[in-house]
């Protein structure tokens, strides 16, 4: 008895993976993830060879990559092939040179809450973790500058508190910058970082005030350095600045509301901005502009190409992410307008696109 059931079970799983293997070559096809050749007989399509199929949960299939196919191509077409093969999406990881593991998931990778532990790791700040269940770490002082964006209530917001959390601590870094809404600053009051930082709308000037001071300072590291290096070394003494500006396109309205002919506030302000973000990386200067949707008018192309690294949590239309994102799928695109609060995309040097899940703090108290 004992037999039949065995060999029913083994015949069960191979239809299992046959089937697989059908959907495989099936959804390859129609997401363009092979190649095409044609013979005397007419046109054979290759899709990337299953080598590898162990029956789950959780299934996982072993990908041998066509000839000039990279990890990335197969990647940049999960989503169209993960609901074809029973999948909620795939996870897929390199094996080798020219193989991929690649898992079918049944929930989204990026449910599970992730919260942030404190202190942080010296010198570092925990951006959030990827759909490989790997956590996204950057150097801030490796960076150059960043840009935010993402609608309300779409986790933009609470990702801020746990950068500003992780910073905050760092003897080598000073939080400064600009807010509108008069909400991020409070728990620096007292600080020593308070002394740069403006909050509210009561006096546009203010803020114009502090942006001068900075812009001055940057000037003075710049005049000071030596002969001999090309950027300033941060120390205790010459922190590394990280400069928020918050709702910049806020800051933008107010601002322009006061100017006039004689007196152009916004157009200075925008000057002092553009200076931080052309010469602010080599003075020790990080510029983080946050906003709700990157577009031209507030954040032109000048200031998206000084931002390397470059965040979108949920956007309001499919091109608000290709903002920030040229070349992002476009399934990809249209899925983050609905993503849930938390999950946000990522663009950094010499990396491909990455989802991933904010750190929570937990909240604002």
């Amino acid at each position: 008895m004992g037999f039949l059931t065995a060999r029913r079970e083994r015949a069960a799983d191979e239809r299992e993976a046959d089937a697989l293997w059908w959907s495989w070559r099936q959804a390859c096809e129609g997401a363009g993830l092979c190649h095409q050749v044609d013979t005397v007989s007419g046109a054979t399509v290759v899709v990337p060879q299953l080598v590898d199929i162990v029956l789950g949960p959780p299934t996982i299939l072993t990908v041998k990559l066509l000839p000039g196919q990279l990890l990335s191509d197969l990647r940049r077409v999960a989503l169209r092939i993960a609901p074809h093969l029973g999948a909620v999406a795939l996870r897929v990881t390199p094996l080798g040179q020219i193989h991929a593991r690649v898992e079918l998931l049944a929930t989204d990778p990026l449910d599970v809450r992730v919260d942030l532990d404190l202190p942080a790791r010296p010198g570092q700040v925990f951006i959030g973790r990827d759909e490989t269940a790997h956590d996204v770490v950057q150097s801030w002082a490796d960076v150059a500058h960043t840009i935010v964006q993402g609608v309300t209530r779409s986790g933009k917001s609470v990702w801020t508190y746990g950068l500003l959390a992780q910073l905050a601590a760092d003897p080598l870094v000073t939080v400064c910058g600009s807010d509108p809404t008069g909400l991020l600053w409070r728990p620096f009051a007292g600080t020593r970082h308070a002394a740069l930082q403006v909050s509210g709308v009561d006096d546009p000037g203010a803020h114009e005030v502090l942006l001068q001071a900075l812009v001055d300072d940057m000037d003075a590291r710049i005049a000071a350095m030596p002969a001999d290096r090309d950027t300033v070394a941060i120390t205790t003494d010459q922190p590394l600045r990280v400069v928020v500006l918050e709702e910049l396109a806020a800051l933008y309205r107010v601002a322009d509301s006061v100017s006039t002919t004689k007196d152009p506030v916004g157009k200075r302000i925008r000057s002092l901005v553009g200076r931080l973000l052309a010469e602010g990386a080599k003075a020790g200067y990080r510029v983080v502009i946050i906003v709700q949707r990157a577009e031209a008018a507030i954040v032109g192309s000048f200031e998206r190409a000084m931002c390397s690294l470059r965040i979108s949590f949920r956007t309001d239309t499919r091109a608000s992410a290709e903002l920030l994102h040229p070349g992002a799928p476009g399934e990809l695109a249209d899925q983050h307008t609905t993503a849930r609060p938390g999950i946000a995309l990522m663009s950094a040097p010499g990396e491909e696109l990455i989802r991933f899940r904010g750190p929570y703090l937990r909240g604002y108290p």
